[in-house]
């Protein structure tokens, strides 16, 4: 390989590395089960090391839940199926019924997931 194709292909391979840094993350709401301060503290700590994931914030209150993640990596799907798997409801999925009885002391639920 000489040097004229060396450095282009240098060139290629760095612009795509640095186009995939600057692509804008996509921000998508979850709604979940959860109300209590801890478990809003638990659900942020575990899912930051989901690959892809770049932000999260919890909201108490609504029991809303603003992911915003690399959608090279990951999707919405995967993070829902995540988010059940470690207890938590994600919309339309329901949380993992053992994950969700170790974490059913921490805090108030809606009455009607627990029967």
């Amino acid at each position: 390989m000489n040097r004229k194709d060396f450095i282009s292909t240098l060139t290629l391979s760095l612009s795509g590395i640095c186009g995939s840094i600057f692509e804008k993350p996509v921000a998508s709401v979850v709604h979940t089960n959860r109300v209590c301060e801890k478990c809003k503290y638990n659900l942020g700590r575990n899912i930051v090391f989901e690959k892809g994931v770049r932000d999260v914030v919890v909201d108490v209150e609504k029991k809303l839940i603003t992911i915003k993640y690399d959608s090279s990596k990951t999707n919405l799907a995967n993070l829902k199926k995540y988010i059940a798997s470690i207890g938590f409801d994600a919309d339309e999925l329901k949380a993992d019924i053992y994950k969700r009885e170790r974490l059913r002391d921490c805090c108030l639920m809606d009455s009607t997931i627990c029967k």
